[in-house]
C-alpha cells in the first residue's frame, strides 16, 4: 500500500487522534509554559467550550458528506481543473494544497463580512481568551454552512482526494497549535509565522480591536494573507495583555454552551451584525 492509498482509508481516523493528541499535549504545555495569565474563569470557559466541542465532533462524524468525498466525486466524473489533464504528482499536491488554502481563507473572509454568517462565527470571537478549548468552540451551524459554502469549491478546482485528506490531517494539528497559549521563542515564531499560523499569528485574529480581528484568515498556511494583503504580523497591544474577544458581550453568558447555540437566532442581539471597523 502506498502513501496516497494508506492516508485515503486512515486519514479520518489519523485526523481525530492527531487532533486530540495535540489538544491534550498542548493542554498541559499550557500550564507549564503559558503565554499569557490564566483566566480566574477558565473553568467555566473550558466547561462551555468543552461542550461545544463535543457536539461538533459528534456532528463532524455523522456527516453524510465532506470535502474529501466530494473530491473523490470530483474526480470519478471527472470534474474540475485538476482533473481536466494528468499532473505530475508534485504540482498536484502543491496545488491542492494552495487552492485548499484559498478555500479556508475565502470562507473565514465571508463568515466575518456577511451579517448572517457572522452570527454564527461570532461565538468562536465572543471567548474573551485564547486557548485549546477555543478550537471547536464553533457553532454547529457554521460548520454545515462552511461545507456548503466549500464543497462547490472542491469539485470546480478539482482538488486530489489524498492530497486533500492530507491537509486535513495538516489542519487537525495546526487549528489546535494555534489557538494555544503556550510561549515559544520570539525567534523561531518571527520566521514560522510566514510558513504555518502560529499561537502569537492566530491570537491577533481575536483582538477586540477590529483592525486586528480583519486579519490573519488562513487556518493553516498565511500565504493568502500574505498575497492578498490581510496579513498583520504583530499586534498594537503586548500579547501578554492585550484584549481578547468582542466588546459587545463580555459577560458570563459567553461561556454558556446552551446561550451561545441559541445567540444566532435571536434579534435582540447588536453583535449579531458586523462591527463597523474602528
Amino acid at each position: 500500500m502506498n502513501f496516497p492509498e494508506w492516508i485515503q482509508q486512515y486519514g479520518d481516523n489519523l485526523q481525530l487522534t492527531v487532533f486530540f493528541g495535540f489538544f491534550i499535549t498542548l493542554a498541559l504545555l499550557e500550564r507549564l509554559i503559558s503565554r499569557r495569565a490564566r483566566s480566574p474563569n477558565n473553568l467555566a470557559r473550558w466547561g462551555g467550550n468543552l461542550r461545544l466541542t463535543i457536539v461538533n465532533v459528534v456532528l463532524f462524524a455523522s456527516l453524510p458528506v465532506s470535502f474529501v468525498a466530494a473530491a473523490f466525486w470530483a474526480e470519478a466524473q471527472p470534474w474540475g481543473l485538476l482533473n481536466l489533464r494528468s499532473l505530475p504528482l508534485e504540482i498536484s499536491v502543491l496545488a491542492t494544497l494552495f487552492l485548499r488554502g484559498f478555500i479556508a481563507w475565502g470562507t473565514h473572509i465571508l463568515n466575518h463580512k456577511i451579517p448572517f454568517l457572522w452570527r454564527f462565527h461570532r461565538i468562536h470571537h465572543l471567548d474573551t481568551e485564547l486557548d485549546v478549548s477555543t478550537t471547536l468552540r464553533v457553532h454547529p451551524v457554521e460548520f454545515v454552512l462552511n461545507l456548503l459554502i466549500g464543497i462547490p469549491l472542491v469539485v470546480l478546482f478539482g482538488l486530489t482526494p489524498w492530497a486533500l485528506m492530507l491537509y486535513e490531517v495538516f489542519d487537525a494539528v495546526v487549528v489546535v497549535f494555534s489557538h494555544s497559549n503556550v510561549r515559544f521563542p520570539t525567534s523561531i515564531d518571527s520566521i514560522l509565522k510566514y510558513i504555518i499560523v502560529t499561537p502569537d499569528l492566530h491570537r491577533i485574529h481575536h483582538s477586540s480591536w477590529r483592525l486586528e480581528t480583519d486579519s490573519n484568515y488562513g487556518p493553516v498556511f498565511p500565504i493568502w494573507d500574505l498575497l492578498l494583503g490581510t496579513f498583520r504580523g504583530s499586534p498594537k497591544e503586548p500579547h501578554e495583555t492585550m484584549t481578547l474577544g468582542l466588546k459587545d458581550n463580555r459577560g458570563s453568558n459567553s461561556r454558556q454552551a446552551l446561550w451561545l447555540l441559541i445567540s444566532p437566532f435571536r434579534n435582540d442581539s447588536s453583535g449579531n451584525t458586523p462591527p463597523l471597523q474602528k
